[in-house]
């Protein structure tokens, strides 16, 4: 490990289960880029005091009250590019990340991850069936207006704080898909946008590492997939916009095939 204190280069911004593991430790294996050790540093969102007295737990609420110093400790200052990878700063629990990431770091790059919309609310609803905080069946919680489901899934929406503070040259969105399909010409496209040689590759590039979890769109019913599509379909129209990519790997359940 080379000289510690610096400020990251390149934050990779979510969204949750929808491959943030991958992409940390892809650009951690590029010989020109230090990711954190950990993922999930989660320090633009949290309260301005600690939330509590265990530091091992801060993580969970957000580790703003740490400090730009502590922040900055985080990263190898030897290393060209820097990142980190906190799916949190796109949560819809933390509307301040992206103008306190713009304050400190105006100049980093951006990643951003998508995701079938269907195929990740599944993803993140057995997340939360493992770790034992969702016991609702899966229709009753998909479709609760009251939680993430829907809103995580609603990527333009997600992303447009991060483009109200930053440039639009600056974000680059990965479709999680063409990750696990396309993975060398997708990761030659995420190199050049951080300022990394795109031309890597090795060995290990070539292994498929965890990308946000094996659900997908068709291990949901049709009827629940046509009603959560509804909760999602604008903002998916929003998102083609956005990137001029008709996102042909998305298949709206009411479209026949």
């Amino acid at each position: 490990m080379g000289e510690m204190g610096a400020l990251p280069t390149v934050i990779a911004v979510g969204a949750m289960k929808c491959g943030t593991s991958a992409i940390h430790a892809y650009l951690d294996a590029h010989p020109q880029i230090a990711m954190t050790p950990l993922k999930e540093v989660n320090y633009f969102f949290g309260p301005d005091e600690a939330p509590g007295s265990d530091p091992d737990r801060w993580w969970r609420q957000g580790q703003w009250h740490r400090g730009a110093s502590w922040y900055a400790s985080l990263f190898e200052a030897s290393a060209p590019i820097r990142g980190e990878s906190s799916p949190g700063y796109t949560s819809p629990s933390a509307p301040e990340a992206a103008a306190r990431m713009a304050a400190l770091v105006p100049g980093v790059r951006l990643v951003y991850l998508v995701r079938d919309p269907v195929a990740r609310a599944l993803a993140q609803w057995r997340h939360h069936v493992r770790d034992g905080t969702e016991a609702r069946p899966l229709a009753e919680a998909l479709l609760d207006e009251s939680s993430q489901y829907v809103a995580r899934g609603r990527y333009a929406e997600r992303i447009a704080p991060f483009l109200r503070s930053f440039p639009r040259e600056q974000l680059h969105v990965v479709v999680q898909e063409r990750l696990d399909r396309q993975r060398r010409c997708e990761l030659a496209a995420l190199y050049a946008h951080v300022g990394a040689d795109p031309g890597h590759w090795d060995a290990g590039l070539a292994e498929r590492r965890h990308v946000g979890g094996r659900a997908v769109a068709d291990d949901v019913p049709l009827s629940l997939r046509r009603a959560f599509w509804d909760r999602t379909r604008d903002d998916v129209d929003a998102l083609r916009e956005l990137l001029a990519d008709e996102l042909p790997e998305w298949r709206d359940p009411a479209t026949p095939c």
